[in-house]
Order: structure tokens, then C-alpha cells, then sequence
């Protein structure tokens, strides 16, 4: 089942900082660690924040939706990109801005 995600938001996430997600490449498994939440106050209206997944040097994950399994957040869908690299590997952002529920 689907964890829908205007369920889910930065105070959720940040308390699964550093846990394991894992998601699918061509067949193979790839594990990622969140590393970081970013909290951002673009309006009083708009609910913003960025996610950043460490992940392994090989195989990088090319930009695109990736379906994220996760032991207590359950399964899930957001955009990754690659936005840095070190000789440990490649790290991940997703950033979601969406209007507040009231």
C-alpha cells in the first residue's frame, strides 16, 4: 500500500534521520540513508522542505521518480536528483513545496 504523501512532512521525516531507505534500479536493490531535512519559510501559505539521501558511488541514480521503501514510513513516490558526489558517493535531494492544509 501507498503512504500518501501530502501525509507525510519535515518534522516526519526528520524523525528518521539517518534510517534506510531503499528503492529499485534495473533490478538492484540500492540503499540510501537520509542525511538531512531542510525546513524553508518561502510563505505562511506554502509548506517547503528539502530531503538529502546519501547514497552509494555505483551505480548512480539518474533524475527521475523513485519509489522509496521505507520499514516505518512504508512505500512512497518522490523525484530524486543527484546534487553532489565524494569518494564515499553520491548524494540525492527532493525538495516539495505544496500549499498548507488550513
Amino acid at each position: 500500500m501507498e503512504t500518501p504523501l501530502e501525509t507525510l512532512n519535515a518534522k516526519i521525516f526528520a524523525e528518521h534521520l539517518h534510517s534506510k531507505f531503499s528503492t529499485q534500479l534495473g533490478g538492484a536493490r540500492i540503499e540510501l540513508a537520509l542525511a538531512t531535512v531542510e525546513e524553508r519559510e518561502l510563505s505562511p501559505r506554502v509548506e517547503s522542505f528539502a530531503l538529502v539521501f546519501d547514497g552509494p558511488l555505483a551505480p548512480r541514480l539518474p533524475q527521475q521518480i523513485y519509489r522509496l521503501e521505507h520499514e516505518k514510513l512504508g512505500n512512497f513516490s518522490i523525484f530524486l536528483t543527484a546534487v553532489s558526489a565524494d569518494e564515499k558517493g553520491f548524494s540525492y535531494e527532493s525538495v516539495f513545496n505544496r500549499m498548507k492544509k488550513k
